[in-house]
């Protein structure tokens, strides 16, 4: 697999992307110049970008990768655990499966507590169905990144601290997490990593540095 050194000539498919975080990074990659179909039930038209019909409990055709250099994962699950494990579950080891094949990148927002579900007893089978998910595209054989986000806040991009283990707590701005979204999908050194990615204070990240600071997955 070919990890491109730039999104500006790439073309790249975000589900979710007209979503809170999803917005954002589809907005980051029109910015460098990409290409970009922004994908959901009910995708609403970003300028600039094209827009595609795709529901994730439904499942993920390879074709629907045809043409796309990366996809970003950046869904809103379901309140309810059967809806959570369709799409947070089943619908991501689809496109990992797709992706695998088509030799797309993959870029997952996930988020923390994959590891910890029962601190968070409301939310768990969430939480639950979402981990099912990582290890689906951990095992897909696609070239994939994982990025776990603290508690979102709005705000612009800034400082950040990456961790992996999934033992913190704290918040991050949505602008951050689409900042490293985007970032993934051209750094080799994210490759085949999971991390957790925090606000730390005001300078921004050299994200090549982070990347390459970072171990990868087991068995990557």
């Amino acid at each position: 697999m070919t990890v491109r050194d730039s999104v500006g000539d790439g073309r790249y498919l975000v589900l979710g992307g007209s979503g809170r975080t999803g917005s954002l990074v589809t907005s980051l990659l029109l910015e460098r110049g990409a290409q970009v179909t922004v994908a959901g039930r009910r995708p609403r038209g970003v300028a600039g970008a094209d827009t595609a019909v795709v529901d994730l409990a439904a499942g993920f055709d390879t074709a629907l990768l045809a043409g796309y250099d990366g996809v970003v994962v950046s869904v809103e699950p379901p309140a309810d655990e059967h809806g959570a494990e369709a799409v947070m579950h089943r619908g991501v080891a689809a496109v990992g499966k797709a992706a695998a094949q088509s030799g797309a990148r993959v870029v997952l927002v996930s988020q923390i507590y994959i590891t910890r579900a029962a601190e968070h007893p409301q939310m768990s089978g969430i939480i639950i169905a979402r981990g099912r998910g990582e290890e689906a595209l951990r095992a897909s054989g696609a070239a994939y990144t994982i990025v776990r986000p603290a508690w979102l806040t709005p705000g612009p991009a800034g400082g950040v601290r990456l961790e992996q283990g999934d033992a913190g707590d704290g918040r991050v701005s949505r602008a951050s997490v689409a900042a490293a979204a985007v970032a993934s999908l051209a750094s080799p050194d994210a490759v085949g990593k999971t991390f957790e990615i925090y606000d730390a204070g005001d300078v921004l990240p050299d994200w090549a540095a982070e990347f390459a600071a970072l171990a990868a997955d087991s068995g990557v």
